[in-house]
C-alpha cells in the first residue's frame, strides 16, 4: 500500500498517510520504550507513540545526534506516567539509547 507524508517531512505537522480505495487514513503509531543513558547519570525511560516502529525512532534519534539538535517528542510519557506530554530531549550528554516495543526490569548492558 503506498505511503506518503502530509506536511513537511520530519516537521511537526507531518503525518504518514496510507492510500486505499476508501481514501487516505492516518497510520496508527505504536508505543515504544526509549531508554536514554546519559554520561554519569541514571537512565531515563520515555514511552512515546511518535513513531511507526523502532527503525523510524532510531532514524530520528540518529538524525538529531548528527544535526546536534534535541529530539522532539509530541506524545511522550516518563516512566509510565498516565499523562502524555510534549518533550524535548537534549542528546548532548547521552551515551546510548535503547528503543524497543517491550520493556523489562533487567536493562542489561549498554554498548
Amino acid at each position: 500500500m503506498p505511503q506518503f507524508w502530509l506536511g513537511a517531512p520530519g516537521g511537526r505537522e507531518a503525518q504518514r498517510v496510507r492510500c486505499s480505495r476508501k481514501g487516505p487514513t492516518v497510520v496508527d503509531n505504536i508505543e515504544l520504550i526509549m531508554r536514554f543513558h546519559p554520561v554519569g547519570g541514571e537512565d531515563v525511560s520515555v514511552l512515546s507513540a511518535d513513531f511507526g516502529g523502532p527503525e523510524e525512532a532510531l532514524d530520528a534519534i540518529a538524525g538529531a545526534l548528527d544535526g546536534r539538535r534535541g529530539l522532539v517528542l509530541t506524545h511522550a510519557r516518563y516512566n509510565r506516567e498516565a499523562n502524555e506530554n510534549g518533550v524535548v530531549i537534549n542528546l548532548a550528554n547521552v551515551v546510548s539509547v535503547r528503543v524497543s516495543k517491550t520493556d523489562s526490569d533487567a536493562t542489561g548492558q549498554y554498548l
